[in-house]
Order: structure tokens, then C-alpha cells, then sequence
């Protein structure tokens, strides 16, 4: 059917347009069909297309572009209309409902960088052609003359809008079946992730292999994984390149100032970049340039603080473009879900290892704290058995005492064990019953008074007078001050004094063990109450102040600490007047 047949027999050509637009294999191809259709149907020189994005309130970049001939300027990959002229565009194809046409571009009501662009695309006319499906701006097709006016002569004009109506029903059906079409390929993208950096054992491969995926996914030269570190620099840990760039993997990317400077207040939200010519910062600017990064998405990884329940911000993941590049929303929310997906893998690898290696570490430590005193008992039970049978009791008296303190030692860091796997797995049973406090405290006091003279510490009690008895377990409660008064004199100097306090507080019972020795140091503050412990101190002590913990919770009371290095530390907890189960 030749130019002139299509006119003459618009409703034939009508409907061959719409069969032709669902014939096609998939949306782009139709809008290619549609854009080679209009061009040649109205001899225009260019005819290109745009998404308008209802979501992000904005037009894509040109998707689809016919031309003439090569002479004719491209619109397409160029990222080059203005924010101006799309808001421009936006209001006037809303307002009027119809087809725009741009007849005269030295208007003045026209700003400059308006005519910036009809120069940069060579428009002497133009009719923008708006797509709307039930009255929702969807697309715009823009058919552009660089050398006449033939384009708006009043035949082109009255058969546009029948046409519009026709493409609008096509080009719905094939966006309302992409979209399905990319659900379906997220949906299998984040099943081949999450199988794939499951396997995975360091959590730093899950990186790596999310870099290389990410590229593949948005056919990028380069993703980048960078870390900020504790100048608040971003240092790049990771890169996936698909072509011959510079590496960048261990260098610096931004600096903070930098980074604030391009949009990064928000820190909890994806950042895009469409255009590196946007970034005001020169230096900035040219190093991008250089590494050919014209357009960027850049996504934070966040994570939960397990004590405070806080999000930190530590990892950011970079998808860079070599030309400038309109991300558009199906772009955002992929990179959104992959990352959200891919940290909690991250996290979930990470916190395991950092589990089995304190787990190693503790069993180490345990092992040696109990190999260290049972070699000494060793020698002491050989020095012993080398006496003569008749030897005077008294000449041997000290081995024995230590013997008695090390055992001592022994049995309370077994049964603190026993007890904490008893509390994780549900199986320790409180016995309670009406207890006097200061009773426990004296009781407390005198099982660890022969170690406090050993280290010729002094005990002090400051016991409010009168308090009411509580319904509690007293041997677990003992157990409590005997953890916290023994960690006071074997982690301090020798001569420490250490005070142990008791008041009515509100509708509970505030007690304390305080002491002026060394205080704690702010690497040990963090993990003071965990488990399994990787400092200096012993294993024995760092698993009475988390069994300490537990039982105090079991009770229905709280326990914290306050300390500052160099003029001691003092241990809180509380306990209810009533707290029967």
C-alpha cells in the first residue's frame, strides 16, 4: 500500500496499523515497526520515541529512533533533553489533549537551552505525538522534519490523532505484557541469586559474584563494590569490568565531602545519576570522565545493629554506565531487590563465620584455662607423692590450698557452662522461693573471701536497712555476686576495693558490686555480656557475665554497667519485689 493509498483508505491502514503493533514479537520491536511506520508515512526525517514514567514523573531517554538517512543527527543514547523542556512537555500534552507541534523554534516565549536543543537535533518543525491510554500520558512519539514544512501540512495533522488511538491500544498491551514478562525474570533472577550465593562460604565471594551479575543484568562495563571506611572514605573492594578499562579495585572513590555534594543526604535511598555532567564538582566530574562512568545508580547495603536495633550503612554498590543513561524505575526497583536480597545472604555468611570463629576461639581459650590449672595441680600432686610418707601435714599445707582454690575455680567455670547450655536450650528451671538479699550477699561474700585476701582486696557492704524479702532462686542469685565479685578482684590490682550495694528503687531492688581498679576498655564494652568472647580476659569470666545476664533476666530484672577506664567499674542489676511465675 503505497503513502498515498494509506491516506485515501485511513480505516483499512488504521487497522493494519493496530494488527501490524500486535504481530510484533515484543514491545520493542513494535515501537521499531511503529517509528519506521510513521517516518516513512509522513516522509519525516526522524521519528523517535519516549516512555513517559508515571512513578518517577518523568520521560525515559529516546527507546526507539527511525531516520531517514545517517546524515540526519541522532536523538537516541545522547541523554539530551533538558529537565526543562520535559516538564515543558509534561503540562502542555496534559493540558491541551492533543498533538504539540513545534512550528517555530525562535519563539520567544522559548528559554535557551530550548533552542540549544532544536540546534543540537537540527528541528525546523516538529509534531509530538502523544500516546494516552484512558486519559494516562503513557508515550510520545516525536516526528521531526530537519529540512521542510511538508510535516505540517493539515492532511499529516487530521490523520495523527486516529492513528494515536490505534498505537495507544497496542503499545498498552505490550507494556501490560513486558511488565508481566519482567516479573516473571526478576522472579528468576533473585531464585538463581539466592541459590547460587548460598553456596557460598566467605561472605566477600557474594560480592564479587553480585558485581558480575549486576553487570550482566544492565549490560554495563563496570559495577563496583566499595566499602567506606573509618575516614568515611569509599574505598572500592570489588569490580566487575566487561571491557579493557582501568581497574579501580583498592583506590578511593569518593571522599565525603564529595559524595554529600552529589545528593548523598538521604542515606538510606538509591541515588541516580543520569548525566555526570550534572555533578557541579569538576574534579570529581573529570575522574569519572576518565574512567568512563557517564551515568550511575548507586544503592547503600544496610544492616541491623543486634544490640540497638540502629541501620548502619557500611557497603555501597555502583552500577556504571559508559554513556549517559536514563535509569528508569524497573531499573531502580531490579537493583533494589537484588541487593536487598544478596545483603541478607551477605549478613546471614558473614554473622555464621563470625559464630564458628568465636566459637574456635572460645573452645581454644577453654581449653587451655583448664589445661593451665590442671597442669599446676599436676606438679603440686608430684611434689606431694615425692615426699617421705611421714612428712609434717603443715610442710605441704600451701600445695594443698591451691589445689583446693583451683579446683574451686574449676567447678564453678564447669557448672557456669552446664548452666548457660541449660538457659540456651530452655531446660533450666528456676527453684524460687522467699529470700532475704542480705542473707545471699553475706553467704556470697564469704565463699569468695579467701580469694579477695589472696589479692588483699577489701569488701565493703552498703546494704539498705530492712528490705523486703524476694521471691527468687537463691543459689543462682548467689552465684550472681559470686561471678561479678570474683571478676573484681581477678581483673584488677592488687589492693582494689570493692563495694557491694542494695536499696529499695521504685518497685525493685537495685544492686551493685563496684570497684576502683582498671576499668573497662571501649573495645571490651561492646561484647561484654556475649558468649563466646575473643579478648584477653578469661573464658571463665566472659561466660559468668553473660550466664550473669540470663538468670537476672529469668528473674525479670535488668543488668548493665557503667565504667571508664582507669577509675574502675561498677555492675548493676535489679531484681522485683514480686516475681512469681
Amino acid at each position: 500500500m503505497t503513502n498515498s493509498d494509506k491516506f485515501e483508505n485511513k480505516q483499512e491502514y488504521l487497522k493494519d496499523i493496530i494488527i501490524h503493533t500486535l504481530n510484533s514479537d515484543d514491545l520493542d520491536s513494535a515501537i521499531k515497526n511503529i517509528t519506521k511506520e510513521l517516518g516513512q508515512l509522513f516522509n519525516a526525517d526522524r521519528v523517535h520515541f519516549r516512555f513517559y514514567e508515571e512513578s518517577m514523573e518523568d520521560f525515559s531517554e529516546v527507546i526507539e529512533e527511525y531516520r531517514k538517512n545517517k546524515n540526519i543527527p541522532s536523538a537516541k543514547d545522547k541523554m539530551i533533553y533538558p529537565k526543562e523542556f520535559d516538564t515543558y512537555l509534561k503540562a502542555n500534552l496534559e493540558m491541551i489533549n492533543d498533538i504539540l507541534i513545534i512550528d517555530n523554534i525562535n519563539k520567544p516565549e522559548y528559554p535557551e537551552v530550548f533552542k540549544e536543543l532544536f540546534k543540537s537535533l537540527d528541528i525546523k518543525n516538529e509534531i509530538i505525538l502523544p500516546i494516552f491510554y484512558r486519559k494516562k500520558l503513557e508515550s510520545v512519539f516525536f516526528i521531526t522534519n530537519t529540512t521542510s514544512s511538508e510535516l505540517l501540512s493539515r492532511r499529516n495533522l487530521d490523520f495523527l490523532l486516529p492513528i494515536a488511538r490505534q498505537i495507544s491500544i497496542g503499545t498498552h498491551l505490550f507494556k501490560l505484557n513486558e511488565n508481566l514478562n519482567k516479573s516473571a525474570q526478576h522472579e528468576k533472577i533473585l531464585q538463581d541469586v539466592i541459590f547460587k550465593t548460598r553456596l557460598y562460604e566467605k561472605p566477600d565471594d557474594v560480592f564479587e559474584f553480585a558485581v558480575n551479575r549486576l553487570a550482566d543484568l544492565y549490560k554495563v562495563n563496570r559495577v563496583i563494590n566499595m566499602h567506606i571506611d573509618s575516614s568515611g572514605d569509599y574505598i572500592i573492594l570489588h569490580e566487575a569490568l566487561k571491557e579493557p578499562l582501568k581497574k579501580l579495585e583498592g583506590t578511593m572513590m569518593f571522599k565525603p565531602e564529595s559524595f554529600k555534594e552529589i545528593g548523598a543526604s538521604t542515606e538510606n535511598s538509591i541515588m541516580v545519576v543520569n548525566d555526570i555532567n550534572q555533578i557541579k564538582n569538576k574534579e570529581l566530574r573529570n575522574y569519572l570522565n576518565k574512567n568512563h562512568i557517564q551515568a550511575f545508580m548507586l544503592y547503600p547495603i544496610e544492616e541491623l545493629f543486634p544490640i540497638k536495633g540502629e541501620r548502619k550503612t557500611e557497603e555501597r554498590i555502583m552500577v556504571c554506565s559508559d554513556i549517559p543513561r536514563k535509569w528508569s524505575p524497573q531499573d531502580t526497583e531490579s537493583l533494589k531487590l537484588i541487593i536487598g536480597t544478596i545483603t541478607i545472604i551477605y549478613i546471614d555468611i558473614r554473622n555464621r563465620n563470625e559464630i564458628k570463629e568465636i566459637e574456635e576461639t572460645f573452645i581454644a581459650s577453654l581449653v587451655h584455662d583448664l589445661k593451665s590449672p590442671l597442669y599446676a595441680e599436676q606438679k603440686a600432686l608430684e611434689f606431694i607423692l615425692s615426699r617421705k610418707p611421714d612428712t609434717n601435714l603443715k610442710s605441704i599445707m600451701a600445695y594443698l590450698e591451691a589445689m583446693y582454690m583451683t579446683n574451686e575455680d574449676l567447678l564453678r567455670l564447669i557448672t557456669n557452662l552446664l548452666t548457660v547450655y541449660s538457659l540456651d536450650l530452655g531446660q533450666h528451671e528456676l527453684k524460687k522461693e522467699s529470700t532475704n538479699i542480705n542473707k545471699i550477699i553475706d553467704n556470697a561474700i564469704s565463699t569468695i573471701k579467701p580469694l579477695a585476701d589472696d589479692n588483699e582486696s577489701k569488701i565493703i557492704k552498703n546494704i539498705q536497712k530492712n528490705l523486703a524479702y524476694i521471691y527468687m532462686d537463691p543459689d543462682e542469685i548467689k552465684r550472681i555476686f559470686i561471678n561479678l565479685i570474683s571478676n573484681a578482684i581477678k581483673h584488677n590490682p592488687k589492693g582494689t576495693e570493692i563495694k557491694v550495694s542494695a536499696e529499695l528503687k521504685d518497685d525493685t531492688i537495685l544492686l551493685s558490686i563496684s570497684d576502683n581498679g582498671s576499668g573497662i576498655t571501649k573495645a571490651e564494652k561492646a561484647t561484654i555480656f556475649q558468649k563466646y568472647r575473643s579478648t584477653k580476659s578469661k573464658v571463665g569470666s566472659g561466660l559468668g557475665l553473660y550466664l550473669s545476664k540470663k538468670l537476672v533476666e529469668r528473674h525479670e530484672g535488668k543488668m548493665w554497667f557503667e565504667s571508664e577506664e582507669g577509675k574502675g567499674t561498677t555492675f548493676y542489676f535489679t531484681l522485683p519485689l514480686e516475681s512469681k511465675e
